[in-house]
């Protein structure tokens, strides 16, 4: 365990191009009347806000007769019911499986979400767990769960939707042209000093890196169900095993090895203060891509081809690049950071791993038992 800030619920995420970083209103007066009426959960006890994870989807914690529940309003954009019927039953194929979610509750007529006033509503059983804690063996744990997510569900019927990877195409380098004019109006001519530099040089990483992925046929790789927001914020840990994987709402059919490289991009992100975006750490911690790519590789029924394992440095750097850039571009701001402040990060860490990304791919190369240093 590290001496790192805990601020997986603090910070601003990466997500899967979050794009919109509206705070979502209160579930309260009458609509929460009618959709607690839809369960059969006992008498209600006490409602609390809840304010942790995703701050687009509201959500409430429900204490009852019957146990404790969190009860969840799907953020707008993700609400489509096709999407939301495909999630549930993607999460119960998992549960099916013994696969550690978070049990939905059904209503009293027996479906898992209940539509009012055009909005989604679902209702979880609540489970208390901890935090990873961003030791090698959490991240193992990971990778593990990961493996067995995809294993389960390599033959599940599914979407053929395969458009909100982070692997986009190169038109995305002429969006960020429009950063410095974002950034501009939200912040003054001294804060964005440098920054058109700043600009450029992630262009030409997020470049790179796109060649690296085209390179491989990205699109004639092993594809399969991917959660698509791998992040340790939706990890709950209990005696050091993962006892429940949340948040199924950006599920999509992507090549899998997204999946692992973003689990290792968001396991091994140094972070510090949320408000001191600027004195976070350039680095990575290592060892943690390592531990969780190499457990992936050793749980899977179908380990990582080389040619997958070649890529996830590069698939890291646009999952980074791609998730930053987006949210700044509609606001100026990543979340409550100073877009250009969060943008110098992303910078100074590529500088960081750009001569790394050999080291990367060789140690995550098939476990053979004995520990290799990272540097």
């Amino acid at each position: 365990m590290t001496n790192e800030a805990d601020n997986i619920d603090r910070t601003p995420r990466l997500g899967p191009l979050v794009d919109d970083e509206t705070i979502a209103e209160a579930i309260e007066g009458q609509n929460l009347v009618i959709v607690l009426s839809r369960f059969d959960i006992g008498a209600i006890k006490k409602i609390a806000d809840y304010r942790k994870g995703s701050r687009r989807a509201a959500k409430m914690i429900i204490v009852s007769s019957r146990g404790q529940f969190l009860l969840k309003r799907r953020a707008c954009g993700r609400d489509a019911r096709e999407h939301v019927d495909f999630a549930h039953s993607v999460q119960r194929r998992l549960s099916e499986h013994g696969f550690p979610v978070a049990g939905l509750v059904e209503t009293i007529d027996g479906q898992t979400l209940v539509e009012h006033d055009d909005r989604i509503y679902e209702l979880f059983s609540f489970i208390q767990g901890k935090r990873f804690d961003k030791s090698n063996p959490a991240a193992a744990e990971s990778g593990r769960i990961l493996a067995h997510f995809h294993d389960i569900l390599r033959e599940f019927p599914n979407e053929t939707d395969k458009k909100h990877s982070f692997h986009l195409n190169l038109s995305f380098l002429s969006k960020m042209d429009g950063l410095f004019s974002s950034l501009s109006k939200q912040e003054n001519p001294e804060q964005l000093e440098g920054m058109e530099a700043t600009i450029s040089f992630l262009q030409s990483q997020y470049k790179t890196a796109f060649k690296k992925v085209e390179s491989v046929e990205f699109n004639s790789l092993p594809t399969s169900i991917v959660h698509n927001d791998w992040h340790p914020g939706n990890m709950l840990y209990k005696d050091g095993e993962i006892i429940a994987v949340i948040d199924f709402d950006s599920l999509r059919v992507s090549p899998r090895v997204t999946d692992v490289a973003n689990g290792a991009l968001q396991f091994s992100m140094r972070m510090g203060d949320a408000e001191r975006v600027d004195n976070w750490p350039d680095s990575f911690r290592g060892h943690t891509i390592q531990s969780l790519v190499q457990s992936y590789d050793q749980f899977t029924k179908h380990p990582l081809m080389a040619s997958e394992r070649s890529i996830v440095p590069a698939l890291m750097v646009e999952a980074l690049i791609v998730e930053s850039v987006f949210p700044i571009l509609k606001s100026g701001t990543f979340g409550r950071v100073r877009g250009s402040s969060f943008l110098r990060m992303v910078e100074r860490k590529l500088r960081w791993l750009e001569p790394r990304t050999q080291r990367v791919i060789d140690v995550i190369q098939p476990s053979l038992g004995d520990e290799e240093s990272f540097t």
